[in-house]
């Protein structure tokens, strides 16, 4: 009897499902609402949106990342998995490869907005491995799906559905061909629609600011850091000595600065040249002991892009390995 009645649920939660994947959103009264408001504040055809939202598949998965449903965690790794995945020689060797296959590329966009090629290959590493992924999903199926059922984020996504239309336009690109991840972002370096359209960049000259094509998105980190103010010449993040193996002297993470004199009078100590006033205090927990930091100004900036203390020393530490490799590139280039 038991089992039976398990069956039967499962039935109905796999019908519901069914049933709920082929929502119609261009039948709604919000879908057509939408539409209008499209019409009205940026002279989009009705009918054009209509047809765009009829065409939309519903997304339960990518719903429940944003109902609490989802596992805890998912969109940010621990930091024993971000060293372990790309602090490692095999994904210094990727980064390698990339730069040699985009020399170019970053060439132009190193010189035009004065950041290096290795802080622009660190954020296309940490945010798609180079494009391996970051492509899994349908940019329109997500948006859609966000926009007219209820989550925690719901006004953000609607407003990313907006911009998503904007951007395509403007750069005549078909939204239902645009493929990124779950909650919308698009290309090598994962960029919602409202950032490209602030930070995108026709680096390749082809008449379009593609979030799709490699060459625009090294444009586009590029164009971020320059407008947010980074500098090749300060230094981003320093590994710092303490006492014991945890570590809570201080508040810490990445809005948590202080003077260097209250860092040191708290036995924290640079292991490297650090020549600041200044520093933001970043703990990194791993398995048996904290990691400490201290980061300037440009740790500040990578995390206007993802606030994510693991996030934004990830990127610093890759960045470090390839100036290395960079180096070694351009030397044998000549």
């Amino acid at each position: 009897m038991k089992h039976s009645i398990k069956i039967i649920l499962l039935l109905i939660s796999i019908f519901s499902i069914s049933l709920e994947a082929r929502v119609d959103y261009s039948s709604t009264s919000e879908g057509k609402a939408f539409a209008t408001k499209m019409h009205k504040k940026y002279r989009f055809d009705k009918n054009y949106i209509l047809k765009l939202l009829k065409r939309a598949k519903h997304q339960p998965e990518t719903l429940d990342r944003y109902r609490g449903r989802h596992k805890v965690g998912s969109t940010d790794f621990s930091w024993h998995r971000y060293k372990s995945k790309i602090l490692i020689k095999e994904s210094v060797d990727l980064g390698r490869k990339f730069m040699q296959k985009n020399r170019k590329y970053l060439l132009k966009a190193s010189k035009k907005y004065r950041v290096s090629p290795a802080i622009i290959t660190a954020f296309i590493r940490v945010e798609s491995k180079f494009g391996m992924y970051g492509r899994e999903y349908s940019v329109w199926d997500s948006l859609v799906t966000l926009t007219f059922n209820r989550n925690r984020k719901q006004r953000f996504f609607r407003s990313e559905l907006e911009h998503l239309l904007i951007l395509t336009h403007k750069n005549r690109l078909n939204p239902l061909k645009l493929r990124g991840s779950f909650a919308g972002a698009m290309g090598v370096v994962q960029q919602v629609p409202s950032i490209q359209l602030r930070y995108a960049v026709d680096l390749d000259g082809d008449g379009r600011k593609d979030p799709q094509s490699i060459a625009d998105g090294i444009g586009s980190i590029a164009s971020f850091l320059h407008r947010n103010g980074w500098s090749d010449n300060r230094i981003t993040a320093v590994r710092a000595s303490y006492k014991g193996k945890r570590f809570r002297g201080l508040k810490t993470g990445y809005r948590s600065r202080y003077k260097m004199s209250t860092i040191t009078n708290k036995g924290i100590k640079p292991r490297e040249r650090f020549p600041y006033n200044t520093a933001y205090l970043i703990k990194l927990r791993d398995t048996n002991y904290d990691e400490l930091y201290l980061g300037s100004k440009n740790y500040r900036i990578i995390t206007r892009y993802n606030a994510s203390a693991r996030y934004a020393v990830t990127i610093a530490l890759y960045a470090k390995a390839m100036e290395k490799e960079w180096k070694s590139i351009q030397r044998g280039r000549r």
